[in-house]
């Protein structure tokens, strides 16, 4: 008994510790709700590079000036001076600007995880292998009209990351003016032609090949809020005690709030259901009895990506039989789904046929493959 209580006590001590430190690394990131719309990767010398983050393109008329940024930066991080001395180990800033001017730091120090040596003249040297980082993440205040389609009641932020062999080399792209250039370049070139790297995945931009981005412009999300898709599935149920395949042709419209943080989905769809039954004359036939099928869908948006499935939702159908063939279905007979579990592609959802303003009521399962 006391080595079972002994062990609920260890294990509630890890997960409120994980906890603790998930909540702590959430407090230097760029706050959940806020969507990055924009993200570019400047390579510079030696294997260091910048990617840059932002909410909205026009943000780059203010991310561009980093170096007043990092001139506050060095200010206040100039306290460090000893602990960034240390050539073996390797380091991570977090450097976090909140929209009423707060400031927070985070300097954290990783040993190396394994011993690397460089051979000189016959002569061991060790050798570090990891880059250094630093994040600094800022709000902008007063921010300009945004051109992307952005949420009007967050505030907007921007997000350097800086992977360096040291530190240190920092200040050296600062006093030789090479960041403020290469922002200037991507700037005043953002709607130049970008050059698409084949296998790579990657758009260089043409003016300056050490910029570059997923996708032209720096485009990091769908953006397209709202848009009409042509679907097609087929399914399995049963009514009754009779099995009934069918397919289904139709379109579905997201709609998608600002934000990109949540949506809705209507779709309109012509379903064929195929019936097999004995006629008087215990004849075994087909019946192909038609439903107009109505369906709203509305949940969250996982990644800010509307392409993308739900994150979660609450979904609802409506079918209604507008063709009857046979005396299996009842005449005014509909079809109410609610709730549906998806896997994939496919989905399980329970439904209820009635007739006649809930007569008639019979339950059922669909199964559904949509392609």
């Amino acid at each position: 008994m006391k080595k079972s209580i002994a062990l609920l006590v260890l294990a509630t001590s890890i997960n409120a510790e994980l906890y603790a430190q998930s909540e702590a690394n959430k407090s230097f990131e760029v706050p959940g709700n806020i969507m990055i719309n924009r993200r570019f990767t400047i390579n510079l010398d030696k294997g260091n590079r910048l990617q840059l983050e932002m909410t909205d393109i026009t943000d780059l008329s203010v991310a561009r000036n980093i170096d007043s940024v990092l001139q506050v930066f060095f200010a206040d991080i100039a306290p460090m001076k000893d602990s960034l001395a240390d050539p073996l180990t390797s380091k991570r800033i977090d450097y976090f600007v909140d929209d009423k001017g707060r400031k927070k730091i985070r300097f954290q120090q990783f040993a190396a995880r394994g011993a690397s040596f460089l051979v000189s003249k016959g002569e061991l040297a060790s050798l570090r292998t990891e880059q250094d980082t630093v994040h600094i993440i800022s709000a902008i205040n007063n921010a300009p009209d945004p051109e992307d389609i952005v949420s009007d009641k967050n505030s907007r932020y921007f997000h350097y990351t800086f992977f360096l062999n040291s530190v240190n080399e920092l200040k050296d792209y600062f006093n030789n003016n090479t960041l403020n250039e290469k922002l200037n370049t991507l700037r005043n070139s953002i709607n130049d032609k970008w050059q698409r790297v084949p296998g790579a995945g990657t758009y260089l931009l043409k003016k300056d090949n050490s910029i570059s981005a997923g996708k032209p412009r720096g485009f990091a999300h769908n953006q397209s809020r709202d848009y009409l898709t042509l679907l097609g599935s087929a399914s399995i149920q049963n009514y009754k005690n009779y099995f009934v395949p069918s397919f289904s042709v139709g379109a579905r419209i997201t709609l998608s709030n600002n934000a990109r943080t949540f949506k809705r989905e209507i779709g309109l769809y012509w379903e064929p259901n195929f019936l097999f039954a004995r006629d008087s004359s215990g004849k075994l036939k087909t019946y192909r009895n038609d439903f107009l099928t109505l369906t709203y869908s509305q949940g969250g948006i996982t990644d800010h990506d509307p392409l993308k499935p739900f994150s979660f939702s609450a979904d609802f159908s409506l079918g209604w039989l507008q063709r009857r063939r046979g005396e299996v279905f009842d005449k005014n007979t509909f079809r109410l789904g609610l709730g549906k579990i998806q896997m994939l592609k496919t989905t399980v959802e329970p439904c209820l046929y009635f007739n006649n303003f809930f007569k008639g009521v019979t339950p059922g399962i669909r199964i559904t493959q949509f392609f």
